[in-house]
């Protein structure tokens, strides 16, 4: 009996399951509560109403007795698992597929090899307007069609992965633009717009010193080597292509102290070229690489100070009148500094251009739905290029016939492509001459 006793002795000392009984007790109500409401449901009671209450829920059955459930009570959290072995950190390797920057018209479509071998690719990105794609040994990559909402430049990334690396490969882009916006240009421009370091150098009271002063654009390789000589001074003053940001829309009364200045902001950012001299100051922007190249449009406006000349007057001339007028005259060289007048040639119906050039610069004058200026070119002519006709009645005979036989004839000289252009139904209005 002894051994017994301390045999029970030594089992309750090592584990109290009064808890645990209180459990399985109270579960055991449980159960026997929602066997009972399903007991009635089977005999055909049905539930009247269900409150919540703080622990469960009453159920109110048909017959009007209650029965309650309780929520059950969560379990204790399990214990964490064994942090797992960390990974090797990826290795990532930068690359660029083409060493210079790629340079597209407008639309372009270039193809770049890729010659990584090894990596499994992911996919190309491009800049905001740009496309591009590629598989596995080349990236294909198209141009914007325009500048609208596009990104004149920037990187084309292909991403890939190759064992434990993240492989990007890039290849930088840009439209063959001549944009002058960036950190680089920045600096080229001169504070003040008269007399600044940039533009004139120290001044004595009669000269500006001889002044450094050239820009040179990666992309389009256009450039401005350098100001002319006048007077003894190589500066602004003697002629010459420099950068500005100065937008002021006021512009009357601006004289040689803004002469860096516009009266409107340019389309293609903040800052843009001014140019100081007319034909007796021609300049030297050229291409650096010695190359011709085809330029498609300009965006040309005055300076404040010629607007204020032109319109108001200044301390040298009066404000223009009649005739008078300011205009834009673009001059083209070839690489032997001989001038050439290609497009003139063209729209003139003139000979001495190889035909694949012709065909360009007509196929871009149609775009841009381009018209001879009758009126311009009498004024650089002194030949007005009217016909007169006198005639007693313009009603009577074959009058009309013969004044539209003449009309047809005068713009077909104004305008050699005019005939096929009416052939197409391309042009639909005669104009008058008369």
């Amino acid at each position: 009996m002894a051994v017994a006793a301390l045999a029970v002795f030594t089992v309750a000392s090592c584990y109290d399951d009064t808890a645990l009984k209180a459990s399985i007790k109270e579960l055991q109500d449980q159960m026997k509560e929602a066997n009972t409401l399903l007991e009635k449901i089977k005999n055909g009671f049905v539930i009247t109403s269900a409150d919540k209450t703080a622990d469960g829920y009453t159920f109110t059955m048909s017959d009007g007795k209650t029965i309650s459930v309780k929520n059950g009570v969560d379990g204790t959290d399990g214990t964490d698992g064994v942090d797992g072995v960390d990974g090797t950190p990826a290795t990532v390797i930068e690359t660029k597929l083409e060493k210079d920057v790629q340079v597209f018209s407008f639309g372009e479509q270039k193809t770049i090899p890729i010659s990584v071998t090894g990596v499994s690719i992911i996919d190309a990105f491009a800049p905001v307007g740009w496309a591009a794609s590629v598989d596995a040994g080349n990236l294909y990559v198209t141009a914007p069609k325009s500048t609208a909402g596009a990104a004149r430049k920037g990187s084309v990334l292909v991403v890939a992965t190759g064992g434990n690396s993240l492989v990007i490969m890039s290849a930088a882009v840009a439209l063959n633009i001549l944009d002058v916006n960036g950190a680089y240009w920045d600096t080229l421009i001169d504070d003040p717009q008269y007399g600044g370091d940039l533009l004139y150098g120290p001044m004595d009271e009669y000269y500006c010193y001889n002044v450094e002063y050239t820009w040179n654009d990666p992309v389009t390789k256009f450039a401005f080597k350098g100001f002319g000589s006048n007077w003894g001074s190589v500066c602004f003053s003697s002629g010459g292509e420099v950068i500005s940001n100065y937008v002021v829309p006021e512009f009357k009364g601006a004289d040689y102290l803004r002469q860096l200045e516009v009266p409107v902001a340019p389309a293609s950012g903040n800052n843009f070229i001014v140019h100081y001299g007319g034909e007796d100051a021609q300049t030297s922007l050229v291409f650096a690489d010695g190359q011709g190249r085809y330029i498609e449009s300009l965006e040309c406006t005055m300076t404040s100070y010629l607007a204020s000349s032109a319109i108001f007057g200044d301390g040298f001339f009066g404000p223009l009148e009649g005739k008078s007028f300011v205009g834009v005259k673009a001059i083209g060289y070839d690489a032997d500094g001989k001038e050439t007048a290609t497009v003139s040639k063209v729209l003139n119906g003139k000979t001495g251009v190889k035909e694949e050039t012709r065909q360009l610069i007509l196929n871009v004058a149609q775009e841009l739905n381009y018209r001879p200026n009758l009126n311009a070119r009498s004024l650089k002519s002194g030949k007005a290029r009217t016909i007169g006709i006198i005639a007693e009645d313009l009603t009577v005979f074959n009058t009309p016939e013969i004044i539209d036989g003449i009309a047809v004839g005068r713009q077909f000289l104004a305008d050699p492509e005019w005939l096929n252009k009416a052939r197409d139904g391309r042009e639909a209005d005669i104009r008058p001459c008369i």
